[in-house]
């Protein structure tokens, strides 16, 4: 995925849509936060509201919004839950995350000890992790669990498919109102910066050897909404 190494060389340094972008409610009610107004540019679709997504298309990884009076990043508490994972080859090259996406969807559509059909979730969670040289030394591929199989999850039968149990964790987030797989190399670079500025200047801290990207939406949908996080430490 181009953001792991556009994450790399940001940390080593420091489209339009249907619905064009506003500094007040409009952001704020779609991306869950105040943009900051040196950020502000309406050529940038709205990301769609989770309000739209979660409860309404599709279940979501249990969420706590956090008030936040700094612009440029919303806060949440994601709530403790089994997600399904994968590992992301390096040896499948340029399709190593395509391949680790249809791993899970597998998983889902049968790939299971049940052969259970289970209900698409969001967010679709990649995690890249860097070393101290902001090198990339892995990276992992998630789909949340629906709260209907939370309890007892059916266990996966493809090699290098696996249940994990995560814990609370309080995250920071951008959000853009395009698919994953149409944000170009410049927005990666633009939006990770905001970021990272924004959190600098409001003093919070957080892990940075592990970039977050989630898709919440499909990319074939109208309005589109993926994030990029850092997870707080």
């Amino acid at each position: 995925m181009k953001q792991v190494y556009l994450l790399a060389c940001l940390l080593a340094t420091v489209m339009s849509g249907p619905v064009e972008m506003e500094l007040g409610d409009a952001w704020s009610d779609a991306a869950g936060y105040e943009e900051c107004a040196e950020w502000v540019d309406k050529s940038k679709p709205l990301p769609k509201s989770l309000d739209d997504i979660c409860g309404a298309d599709l279940d979501c990884a249990a969420r706590e919004e956090i008030a936040n009076t700094d612009c440029g990043f919303g806060m949440r508490k994601v709530a403790a839950g089994k997600w399904v994972s994968t590992e992301v080859l390096e040896e499948e090259g340029e399709k190593k995350y395509h391949n680790a996406f249809h791993r899970l969807y597998n998983y889902i559509t049968g790939a299971n000890s049940d052969g259970a059909e289970i209900p698409m979730t969001a967010p679709v969670i990649s995690k890249p992790y860097m070393d101290a040289a902001w090198k990339e030394v892995g990276a992992t591929m998630h789909f949340y669990v629906p709260s209907a199989f939370q309890a007892n999850p059916p266990s996966p039968t493809e090699d290098n498919v696996y249940m994990e149990d995560w814990d609370d964790a309080l995250v920071y987030y951008r959000a853009i109102g395009e698919s994953g797989e149409k944000i170009s190399q410049d927005v990666w670079v633009s939006e990770f910066t905001n970021l990272y500025t924004a959190l600098m200047k409001a003093g919070h801290g957080y892990y940075p050897y592990m970039s977050v990207v989630g898709g919440f939406t499909a990319p074939f949908d109208e309005v589109q909404r993926t994030e990029i996080m850092f997870v707080s430490n």
